[in-house]
């Protein structure tokens, strides 16, 4: 009798065995690759008619903001409320390029009722 209940025993044991094999390790969650990041853009601001156009852009961190000055007078785009970048003044027809890093608003220092807005993304 002990014999047929250590063959049973080990019957139920390999079976378990088997059952387990058959389930496999729990499945881990797939992760998911991170979002690729956009590849750095140029954005153009165009300053004409006392505006800039568009007056809001939103961009990603890297992107380059190319200010150019379609008037006819000197303008400029500088940081608001500490001045902490600007273009310096641009002459009808010139441009600066400038990287910006976090948002903020601007303005023509120049021409004070000239305001614009730069949304920095993630």
């Amino acid at each position: 009798m002990t014999r047929n209940i250590l063959k049973c025993a080990a019957g139920s044991l390999a079976a378990g065995l088997v059952l387990l094999a058959a389930c496999g390790s729990p499945e881990q969650p797939k992760q998911e690759p991170a979002p690729a990041k956009p590849a750095p853009t140029t954005v153009t601001v165009n300053i004409a008619q006392m505006k800039f156009q568009p007056d809001t852009v939103r961009i990603h961190a890297g992107d380059t903001l190319l200010f150019t000055n379609n008037g006819v007078v000197e303008h400029n785009a500088t940081a608001l409320p500490d001045s902490a970048w600007t273009t310096g003044p641009l002459a009808p027809g010139a441009s600066k390029k400038m990287v910006v890093t976090a948002s903020t608003d601007y303005f023509c220092s120049i021409h004070i009722v000239m305001k614009g807005r730069v949304i920095v993304e993630p």
